[in-house]
């Protein structure tokens, strides 16, 4: 199945996803969006997280960068930096102004419930898995691609500490394995930097990268990643 955001075909080539949070919005030159293809808004990094800011702040965020918006309230258990009650109501004033919503495969009750809220909506789904010790096995990680897409992710999103070039190969064969699946795969850390660039060639969908400061272990900025696609003569623009 192809997966579109806006105009983007996912999985055409290597598109390039940047970091922003609520206090990033108004400060941040428009230029250094260019080189990124969509925005990840980061809703459990906002300095304001009540209702009505954080919905000024994605209309803000849509109409001045005019760019697909990600929409993600992290738990905290899984890398998230507030510890936001009653999610699901975050999520549901964040989804109309976004194109993709991400939420944890684990959070068994709220995932259900963002899933129709994106099916209602008709905004794409990113079920996630965040370990930040470790790259599981082999059959771990491949039982958590099954049990997304069973779910309803309409993109699983893998992210996993890599201790080793081991843990970085690992999440390469993954997406070998099943790349038809529609996946986004990235390994953490120093020994994980290079899956940044080398796993969209695996077929991992989004790279994910910062705009004023990292978001995640190992992460590089949105106009590195450009540089070196190009460089490479993966992307010409």
């Amino acid at each position: 199945m192809d997966l579109y955001v806006c105009d983007l075909k996912l999985g055409e080539k290597p598109l390039i996803a940047g970091i922003l949070t609520d206090s990033d919005i108004p400060a941040v030159n428009v230029d250094y969006l260019n080189a990124a293809d969509m925005i990840e808004l980061r809703v459990d990094m906002f300095d304001d997280t009540s209702f009505s800011h954080i919905e000024s702040v994605f209309y803000a965020t849509r109409e001045r960068f005019r760019k697909p918006i990600i929409a993600t309230v992290r738990d905290i258990s899984e890398g998230g930096i507030k510890d936001l009650k009653d999610r699901l109501s975050f999520y549901k004033v964040a989804a109309p102004y976004a194109d993709i919503v991400d939420v944890e495969l684990n959070a068994k009750d709220l995932f259900p419930a963002v899933r129709d809220l994106c099916r209602e909506q008709k905004k794409l789904l990113i079920g996630s898995y965040h370990n930040f010790e470790s790259t599981p096995n082999g059959d771990f990680i491949d039982e958590i691609v099954i049990k997304g897409k069973e779910a309803g992710a309409d993109i699983v999103k893998i992210a996993t500490m890599a201790n080793s070039k081991d843990d970085l190969v690992r999440l390469m064969l993954l997406n070998l394995r099943h790349k038809d699946k529609g996946l986004i795969t990235i390994s953490m850390g120093g020994e994980g930097l290079p899956s940044r660039v080398i796993n969209p060639l695996f077929g991992s969908l989004i790279t994910y990268g910062y705009i004023n400061h990292p978001s995640a272990p190992g992460q590089i900025s949105v106009s590195e990643l450009l540089y070196i696609f190009r460089r490479l003569k993966i992307r010409r623009q």
